[in-house]
């Protein structure tokens, strides 16, 4: 395999992102995995379904999100301030994965305070925010970016998303990343909530697509949407395909589970 077909494959890899408004999440090809591996096999809950996420402790969150010393004091400064915990590590996590950004933090969490909802605060949120398009590489450009600078997959979507979200350029958030070697300072500059910490890669194999397509009347995208969101929240990919299955919103869905996961 020649190396232009490399590059064009890798390029054709990045397309296949999928980048939702309520988070950003990498999707990798879906690819075969044994049997043993995969959800079981059993019909789909028509009824109520439990969660099955973790409670998470602070010293778990802090470790979670590799969050910066900045943002670790300023999550004291928040608390200490009269903002719940629970709240303040809710609107961080939201927004962490939407590469929001300190002042939308505040905002987020001001507006809890006057009585709105989660759902109500994230759906906000999404109809306020343009949806994120990955952009296109040509070959070339790849190969300049990868072997001659030394740039990662997760390098490029990562400055590719910081670029959208803050208006620079690419190649220079991409150029200070790789003169300094680490994201997290750069997030820190951009005073954006994320630790540059390398995008997830779902995975999800064809045969839980048949299964929860068959079971639910999903489509392979809303089975697939289902399983990036159910890795966002730490949460079981049958309980989310469920819950969408069922109708409930991403909003819903998300506002239950950060309960779920950091209490009211």
């Amino acid at each position: 395999m020649n190396k232009r077909k490399v590059l064009r494959i890798f390029a054709f890899i990045i397309i296949l992102i999928l980048v939702f408004q309520a988070g950003v999440m990498a999707y990798a090809k879906v690819a075969v995995t044994p049997k043993a591996e995969t959800e079981d096999s059993h019909g789909m809950n028509a009824g109520p379904v439990q969660s099955e996420v973790v409670q998470s402790s602070y010293d778990q969150f802090l470790k979670e999100f590799s969050v910066q010393e900045t943002y670790r004091k300023q999550i004291e400064e928040l608390v200490a301030g009269g903002y719940s915990r629970a709240a303040v590590l809710t609107a961080y996590d939201f927004l962490y994965h939407n590469f929001g950004n300190v002042n939308e933090w505040a905002a987020m969490l001001e507006a809890r305070n006057t009585g709105k909802t989660w759902e109500e605060l994230f759906t906000q949120y999404r109809e306020t925010h343009k949806e994120f398009i990955p952009r296109s590489f040509e070959s070339e450009e790849l190969e300049l970016l990868m072997q001659v600078q030394g740039a990662t997959s997760d390098d490029i979507m990562i400055a590719d998303r910081l670029s959208f979200v803050t208006g620079k350029l690419f190649g220079d958030l991409l150029t200070t990343k790789l003169k300094s070697g680490k994201w997290s300072s750069v997030f820190e500059r951009e005073k954006v909530l994320y630790s540059g910490n390398p995008f997830p890669r779902v995975r999800i194999t064809e045969e839980e697509v048949r299964k929860y397509t068959g079971d639910s009347k999903l489509s392979d995208q809303q089975v697939t949407h289902a399983f990036v969101l159910a890795q966002k929240l730490g949460e079981s990919a049958k309980v989310v395909v469920t819950q969408v299955a069922q109708g409930i919103s991403d909003e819903m869905i998300m506002a239950q589970t950060y309960t779920e996961k950091y209490g009211q």
